[in-house]
């Protein structure tokens, strides 16, 4: 057992070591990298791979990327009626569902970068599929614009085990404008299919990347604590003995290799004394060691130490301020998405013929907190009695809907609207109806709150 301990002790100080030197000696060779590019696309791919690592085995890594895609999707983006026949459709379900919106949220922040591929086929369908981003090995450009990507280059291989290697057009190259390599060789697109890239961060790095060498060094913390423990764990009690050596052997030998059962009486004369062994982890400390590390992993995905298991770290009273950049840093991250997913349904309303005045896309991300959803429906049933005409917008019962919970917008609002129609009434009421319900279970939620 001690030698365990001392392989982890060592190893603990190697792997601190190792990462101090490194830094030292400057590791990234800054002169051989652009002005924006800090890792090569060599170092990039090693990361991407350390990231996802790390997102399957480690807790704080997986639970820092489940806190950023449910705060940000929670119940799932709705989309509009205008897209609904290709976002609803079977062969899109496992990019635009529930399940898909936060599959490539996951990916998104794993890998720092995601690639769509928009099949157009005919009849005006649509497919919409996720590209593994180790696949793309280059990146084409117009000369003259680095901001204009012409062209991916895809080398992957079949399940059959068949190397492949393609190039993709991007999503702002339809019309296949040629464009020379880093080689100078004309490129023209291979494969049908439009790809989009979407980055989370200008440099297309994972999120975890600033917290990787810290949750390294906070597990073999860890283990260096259980090794602590488990070596003071060996011995529970000590004996003194009045004689030599033979007479500590005796005892040895009677009480050695026995289990006695909890609240078993222990039977000894005035030759022997026997005493728990006081065993002073430092836990305590321990415990401030071990937060001053798990800081600066909150510090690097921008959440507070309490939503990491440790929820007596935070009080009630400083919640709202501490979760108020949290909620600005969700938002901006659904802006994201919301760019992403209106760029690609433009794509596919352009195919399918659709006018610029026909087209809306209003999409509804859910409430990020649930005192959001309270207040947004609390301010529409006010504003309905003052403004009636609010009622009969599309995106206020959009907004409503979501705010009060319900899953299948577009389907809800179908069914107002032949409820109305069948009553003789008009959706307006049957929205004002629903939030004056919705209102009554707020005014109850905190009555409770105060009691």
């Amino acid at each position: 057992m001690l030698d365990e301990f001392n392989e982890i002790l060592k190893e603990a100080f190697r792997s601190i070591s190792d990462q101090l030197a490194g830094e030292d000696k400057g590791w990234v060779n800054l002169s051989e990298l652009s002005q924006t590019a800090v890792f090569s696309p060599a170092e990039k791919r090693e990361i991407i791979k350390r990231s996802r690592f790390y997102s399957q085995i480690d807790p704080l890594v997986t639970q820092a990327l489940r806190l950023w895609t449910d705060y940000t999707f929670g119940s799932g983006l709705q989309a509009p009626e205008t897209v609904a026949e290709f976002w609803s459709s079977r062969a899109n379900k496992s990019v635009f569902s529930c399940a898909g919106q936060r599959k490539s949220s996951h990916n998104l922040l794993r890998d720092g970068s995601i690639y769509f591929a928009i099949f157009l086929g005919a009849k005006k369908q649509a497919t919409v599929r996720r590209i593994e981003p180790l696949e793309i090995t280059e990146v084409i450009t117009n000369p003259d614009d680095v901001e204009d990507i012409r062209y991916f280059k895809r080398e992957w291989i079949t399940p059959q085990g068949v190397s492949k290697a393609g190039y993709y057009k991007s999503w702002l190259n339809e019309r296949d404008e040629g464009t020379p390599d880093i080689h100078g060789e004309m490129i023209r697109a291979t494969e049908n299919a439009l790809v989009y890239k979407l980055e989370r961060e200008p440099n297309g790095l994972p999120l975890a990347l600033p917290a990787l060498d810290w949750v390294k060094l906070y597990r073999k913390f860890l283990a260096s604590r259980i090794a602590v423990i488990l070596a003071l764990a060996i011995f529970a009690w000590k004996t003194k003995v009045t004689g030599g050596a033979g007479s500590a052997e005796r005892i040895r030998q009677e009480y050695d290799g026995k289990r006695l059962d909890a609240g078993s009486v222990l039977v000894e004369n005035l030759g022997a004394d026997t005493q728990p062994i006081k065993t002073d982890t430092g836990a305590e400390n321990a415990y401030q060691d071990g937060n001053m590390i798990k800081l600066q992993i909150c510090a690097a995905f921008g959440i507070p130490l309490q939503y990491f298991g440790d929820v007596g770290a935070g009080q009630y009273a400083t919640a709202k301020t501490v979760e108020l950049p949290m909620i600005k840093m969700f938002e901006s991250y659904q802006s994201i998405w919301l760019d992403t997913y209106k760029d690609i349904c433009n794509i596919i309303l352009d195919h399918q013929g659709v006018s610029e005045d026909g087209r809306k896309l209003d999409f509804d991300f859910p409430a990020i907190t649930p005192e959001e959803a309270s207040e947004v429906a609390k301010n529409i049933a006010v504003l309905i009695p003052v403004v009636p005409e609010l009622a009969y917008s599309e995106d206020v019962l959009q907004k409503a809907l979501m705010s009060v919970g319900v899953k299948n917008i577009n389907q809800a609002i179908e069914q107002i609207r032949k409820s109305a129609q069948e009553s003789g009434g008009d959706k307006g009421l049957q929205l004002a109806k629903i939030l004056k319900e919705f209102q009554k279970v707020v005014k109850k939620n905190s009555e409770w709150e105060t009691l």
